[in-house]
C-alpha cells in the first residue's frame, strides 16, 4: 500500500477514484464526458449550476456572494486578486506568513504599495500575535493565506481587518473546517 503524508494531494478512496473513473468516460446519462460537452450544452450547465449549489451549502455561502471558477493556478491569480482589488486605493495589506503569501506579495507589488502587516521574516515559524499587526485603514484589501503548505503554518480563525475587505487563499484547506464566508470578501480555491 502507498500512503501520501504530502501536503498537498492526498491518497483518495477506491470507490471515489473508480465513480470518477466512470464519470470520466460518460457524466450522468449525457453518453459523452464532461470534457466532450459543450459550455453551453443543458447537460454541462446543469452540472456547473449543481457545483455552485453545492458549494453554496457546503460553506453556507450567503446569497449575496457570487461562487466563481475560475482557472489560472495559485500564481495566476496573484496577479488577478491585485489587478480587480487594489485600484481603490493603490494599496494593499499582506499578512505573510509562509511562502505562498509572499509570493503573493510579490506579484501584488507590480500593481500598487504593499503593506507588510508583520515584519518581513527570514525564517517563517508561526502567526504573530495580531497585537502586533500593522494594518493599513487606507488598504483596498487584506490579503493571507490560511495555510501555508510549505511551512506547515495554518490560521486557526479569520483574522478581524476592521473592515477593510479581506481575501484568503485557502487552495490546500477549502472545506477542511467551517470557516465563516461572511467575513471574507474573496476565497481563493484552485
Amino acid at each position: 500500500m502507498v500512503i501520501n503524508f504530502g501536503a498537498g494531494p492526498a491518497k483518495l478512496p477506491r470507490e471515489v477514484l473508480c465513480e470518477v473513473q466512470k464519470d470520466l468516460v460518460e457524466h450522468g446519462t449525457s453518453g459523452m464526458s464532461v470534457m466532450e460537452m459543450s459550455h453551453r450544452g443543458n447537460a454541462y450547465v446543469a452540472l456547473h449550476n449543481d457545483t455552485l449549489a453545492l458549494v453554496k451549502e457546503l460553506l453556507d455561502v450567503p446569497d449575496n456572494y457570487k461562487i466563481l471558477l475560475m482557472q489560472g493556478g495559485g500564481t495566476g491569480l496573484f496577479a488577478a486578486v491585485a489587478m480587480n482589488l487594489m485600484g481603490k486605493t493603490g494599496k494593499a495589506d499582506y499578512i505573510v506568513t509562509g511562502s505562498w503569501s509572499s509570493m503573493a506579495a510579490k506579484e501584488a507589488a507590480r500593481y500598487g504599495t504593499i503593506n507588510y502587516v508583520v515584519p518581513k521574516q527570514d525564517k517563517f515559524t508561526g502567526i504573530p500575535d495580531p497585537a502586533q499587526w500593522k494594518l493599513d485603514p487606507e488598504a483596498s484589501y487584506v490579503y493571507y493565506c490560511d495555510n501555508e503548505t510549505i511551512g506547515g503554518i495554518e490560521f486557526d480563525s479569520v483574522p478581524e481587518t476592521n473592515g477593510v475587505p479581506l481575501v484568503v487563499d485557502m487552495s490546500s484547506n477549502m472545506l477542511s473546517r467551517r470557516v465563516d464566508v461572511k467575513k471574507v470578501c474573496i476565497s481563493k480555491r484552485y
